[in-house]
């Protein structure tokens, strides 16, 4: 009997100081501390911050603190961004905070560029587990190129020709009733082994102040996007005065180039269609430009013949120069800032036919890599641009 009360007293007992256990106050469990998401925003002239949120979950009583500080990545403090460091205080109850980072905005052409902002040294809370940082992308926005208009102009009238047409590229657009685009990597690299795939992305052809660009950027090891434009069934001309005013890009592997095919190009394809090319640049040799015509009945006939000037030691990066074709009928007269330096005829065309008495189309494209100007190296630098003042038609 007193046995059993006793084991009653004590279990009362234990009972008690488990009832008292349960009106203790539970510790607090801490917080876990987390970046929104990465951020992404577009570099122009109005941006002067970028926004980037920190999160805390559950909420807390307490209160919780946390450091940050940005980082460099391949977006350079005091260049791109201004660095920053700090803390951030979680009032009890409070779920968000944001960092405003100072953007330094520009306009010069250069690869979109990123940051990152880090985390550390938490209070009452702990960092979601792998993400101590997040990403702040810079998309260059670089529309508003501004560059010198220095450098040889083109005569505004020809005697005996008046203006046909004419892209004086002062829209805010590329106009779609002048171009339309050839995309993707092509049938062997465009027939040349090159490295560059197509797009009709902003990042790689706009219009800006009164200029067409057409960038070529690197996009991975071995990998580059640019832009092809041509004007095929929108702008096709048969013989005339041609001028076209531009700016070169430079840079072991890289070939821009302002060039014409026949109108006929789909239904007999290339060499028997004809080719002209205005104009021909190897960024390893950036003084010196090639025209060169093409043709053929077939591939096994085709031959080319051309000829290059130069104008060392100066570059065709430094300023503008007018690239022209005077087209006749069997003649083809090339010119670099009104001086001739090639002539092609049929009389040249070792038994093949002559395919340049017909309508041809415009291509302006900066290609990559191939089998002429060889691929980039370690001296390369993207992206690079062509300029593009105007094409001009007179007949």
């Amino acid at each position: 009997m007193n046995k059993f009360l006793g084991y009653l007293s004590i279990a009362g007992i234990v009972l008690l100081s488990s009832c008292e256990a349960c009106n203790e106050p539970q510790p607090e469990v801490n917080s876990e501390i987390s970046w929104a998401n990465d951020v992404t925003v577009f570099e122009t002239a109005l941006l002067t911050s970028v926004t980037v949120e920190v999160k805390l979950s559950p909420v807390n009583s307490r209160e919780v603190s946390v450091e940050y500080m940005t980082i460099e990545g391949s977006a350079t403090a005091g260049e791109d961004f201004m660095p920053m460091s700090g803390s951030l205080v979680f009032a009890p109850g409070e779920t968000s905070k944001t960092i405003s980072i100072p953007i330094v905005t520009d306009d010069y052409l250069e690869p979109d560029e990123s940051f990152q902002v880090e985390l550390k040294n938490p209070v009452n809370g702990y960092i979601e587990v792998g993400q101590p940082s997040v990403n702040v992308g810079l998309r260059n926005d670089d529309s508003n190129i501004f560059i010198s208009d220095e450098g040889y102009e083109a005569s505004s009238s020809y005697e005996g020709m008046s203006l046909t047409w004419a892209d004086e590229f002062e829209g805010e657009a590329i106009d779609p009733e002048n171009w339309t685009y050839d995309l993707g990597s092509g049938n062997g690299g465009w027939g040349n082994n090159e490295l560059q795939s197509y797009t009709n992305s902003s990042n790689n052809s706009f219009v800006g102040d009164g200029k067409l660009f057409i960038v070529a950027e690197k996009v991975g090891e071995n990998a580059y996007t640019s832009a092809r434009l041509k004007s095929l069934g929108l702008k096709e001309f048969q013989y005339g005065r041609i001028d076209v005013r531009a700016m070169l890009p430079k840079g072991q592997g890289v070939w821009p180039a302002i060039w014409m095919l026949g109108a006929n190009y789909p239904d007999m394809g290339w060499p028997a269609c004809g080719e002209i090319d205005v104009m021909e640049l190897l960024g390893h040799l950036p003084g010196t430009v090639h025209g060169t015509a093409h043709w053929g009945a077939d591939w096994p006939s085709w031959t080319h013949q051309g000829s290059s000037v130069s104008i060392y030691p100066d570059h065709f990066d430094e300023e503008f120069h007018v690239f022209s074709v005077e087209w006749m009928e069997d003649e083809i007269k090339y010119f670099m800032d009104d001086e001739v330096y090639f002539t092609i005829a049929p009389s040249m065309m070792q038994g093949q036919p002559y395919p340049f008495n017909n309508p041809f189309f415009f291509i302006l494209n900066v290609a990559v890599g191939g089998n002429w100007p060889g691929n980039p190296d370690e001296s390369s630098e993207f992206p690079v641009f062509m300029a593009v003042d105007y094409v001009r038609v007179y007949q």
